[in-house]
């Protein structure tokens, strides 16, 4: 469970929205405690805050949004909405190229059936102080191994991890005729100590990112990999940087692989 500060922080979504989200129905906390009306939400919502904020910078309503939102809703309704807010949009001397294409391609997507349309938001993550640990492994299956090599080495070190409920990881490159795969894991601290044998310390720097929140199993990424490269392509963006993940919910506190909840993060920048 999140707190409202930490969900507001993760989504980038201000504690003022989230609370009219409450109000209006779209995003309710998981939980409320009802000594102190402090409110939670689970690592879940995460996918649905991303849909909202990918909605809103196409320019929908929270009315719209409501209605895009709920279960139940088929392409050809989602198909409708897209085709009436593009109209809407030609008409306005407001409305941005930018807009326009991402929704054609949309509509595009919602023709071939395609599972992530509407799921790529672009949004400011921020700078974080981590510890980290680097090898080579042979199978994407064994990053469990860096995990349980990185804690035993935070532990028998006494370094003291930040009070967060996600971790990282990145791929540097990939050998797949010798089976190497360069990984690196990473755990949040609350500062930047000298490096340990086998550890490194680092600051990962604030960076606008390309992001898809899925739900689901790990065997879902190569698909997702491939559709949020071309997305960036025709999106007039460039990868500016090493794509990593962000795990929210993993084998670590969840058995059940359909509940894994990952964010797929690239470092882009604007072509123009």
């Amino acid at each position: 469970m999140l707190k409202i500060g930490e969900f507001s922080t993760l989504t980038g979504i201000s504690i003022h929205m989230l609370r009219n989200y409450d109000k209006i129905g779209l995003l309710k906390p998981e939980q409320i405690d009802c000594m102190n009306n402090y409110r939670f939400y689970g690592e879940k919502q995460i996918v649905r805050a991303n849909h909202i904020q990918v909605l809103k910078s196409l320019g929908f309503g929270l009315t719209e949004i409501s209605e895009i939102l709920k279960d139940g809703t088929t392409n050809d309704r989602i198909k409708t909405f897209l085709e009436t807010k593009i109209k809407e949009k030609e008409e306005s001397f407001s409305i941005t190229e930018r807009q326009i294409a991402q929704m054609h391609q949309a509509l595009n997507e919602l023709d071939m059936q395609n599972e992530y349309t509407l799921s790529v938001s672009v949004k400011q993550l921020s700078s974080h102080s981590v510890v980290s640990l680097r090898d080579i492994i042979r199978e994407f299956t064994e990053e469990g191994l860096l995990w349980e090599r990185l804690d035993m080495s935070c532990r028998a070190n006494g370094i003291r991890l930040a009070d967060v409920q996600y971790c990282m990881a990145m791929t540097h490159s990939v050998d797949y005729k010798n089976k190497a795969i360069d990984t690196e894991v990473f755990r949040v601290v609350d500062q930047v100590g000298p490096d340990i044998v086998g550890l490194r310390f680092s600051k990962m720097p604030e960076t606008e990112a390309a992001v898809v929140a899925f739900q689901g199993k790990y065997s879902r990424l190569g698909d997702i990999n491939r559709y949020m490269y071309h997305w960036i392509i025709e999106n007039g963006y460039r990868i500016s940087g090493k794509a990593f993940n962000i795990y929210y919910i993993s084998p670590e506190n969840e058995q059940n692989p359909e509940n894994f909840v990952t964010e797929i993060c690239y470092p882009i920048k604007n072509n123009s």
